[in-house]
């Protein structure tokens, strides 16, 4: 198999949200994906219960009442034991934990539930299931109860009157490498990408790959597809047909190809800007000179932003040539 000579930080990190969010929801507009999730990484009985041949997606912007389109939510109907249910998928990539998420998760829910009353009246109503699905660095510190965000009362008889509702959390970086990779289907495999860092995905990149040629599902294989060229920032894959009869060795090179292309364009943001920055200092202080001063506040500008990606700083170095001690103080400068 080909080896990938290296594998650059940008290239899973250089992900604006927005692109991100929308990657996620691709991924979950297959309701083959939202099964995974249920069956693998939800342990409750009513998940084996579920008509997954009944899946129906609902369009959230009809559900949430001051929808927009920075959130990312996808919501899908259950039916199981002759009951309904809602599963409502918060999708959460933030670089920062957000405190007010029990508070959102119930404004989320409220909106749902008004916008059923407004369909149909009736004396009770479907369950909403939330479920957060979070792949930031940072722990999750947050209750995942409402009611863990109310102060306690002195007096006991309040204590009924506290508004409680669940979520259910997903937080990638608690799972363990080894548990995502005996798992072996696409959505744990999206998630092992997520929680790796560069060097350690390179060593488990023929486990993957095998994982992704084995899937029989072809749905699951476009899927995997579309959310990993948004993933990547919209480097050219090969068209679909190629991914979906794939062997392991071409998913393989497939990936190793596509990572080289986005660890040149990366370097390549950083000579240009550097180019550019010494074209206009060479007018007024001499080309030579104005291009070397460009070249470094290129070099810099390329590390202000890898730090903001939260890229390591001894990468950085690598990709840049600039020094620990000149990123250590770029990095300070940032907090």
């Amino acid at each position: 198999m080909t080896r990938i000579v290296s594998l650059t930080k940008f290239s899973f990190m250089k992900i604006v949200k927005k692109k991100y969010d929308e990657a996620y929801k691709i991924l979950f507009d297959y309701p083959g994906m939202v099964r995974q999730l249920l069956e693998n990484f939800i342990s409750m009985d009513w998940v084996k219960w579920v008509d997954y041949q009944k899946l129906e997606k609902v369009n959230a912007s009809f559900v949430r009442k001051n929808y927009k389109k920075k959130e990312s939510d996808v919501i899908y109907k259950l039916n199981f034991e002759g009951q309904t249910a809602y599963l409502y998928l918060l999708l959460e990539f933030q670089s920062t934990v957000d405190p007010s998420m029990p508070f959102r998760i119930q404004s989320y829910v409220n909106d749902f539930y008004e916008s059923m009353i407004k369909k149909e009246k009736k004396d009770r109503y479907p369950i909403v299931f939330p479920v957060v699905i979070y792949n930031g660095d940072k722990p999750w510190t947050v209750p995942d109860n409402l009611k863990d965000k109310i102060e306690i009362p002195k007096d006991s008889n309040l204590l009924p009157y506290i508004p409680s509702l669940k979520y259910f959390k997903v937080i990638i970086n608690e799972f363990k490498k080894e548990s995502l990779l005996k798992i072996r289907n696409i959505l744990s495999t999206v998630f092992l990408i997520e929680k790796l860092k560069p060097e350690e995905l390179e060593k488990e990149f023929g486990k993957i790959a095998k994982i992704i040629s084995d899937e029989i599902d072809l749905d699951l294989k476009e899927a995997f597809q579309n959310w990993f060229q948004m993933f990547i920032d919209g480097v050219s894959l090969p068209v679909s047909e190629t991914l979906m009869n794939a062997s392991e060795e071409e998913v393989y090179t497939m990936f190793a190809n596509t990572l080289k292309k986005m660890e040149k364009k990366w370097e390549k943001i950083g000579e240009k800007k550097g180019e550019k920055k010494g074209e206009k200092k060479g007018e007024k202080k001499g080309e030579k000179r104005g291009e070397k001063r460009g070249e470094i506040k290129g070099k810099i500008e390329t590390a202000v932003n890898m730090l903001k990606l939260k890229a390591d700083i001894d990468f950085i170095h690598q990709v840049t040539g600039l020094s620990l001690e000149e990123i250590k103080k770029l990095s300070a400068a940032l907090k």
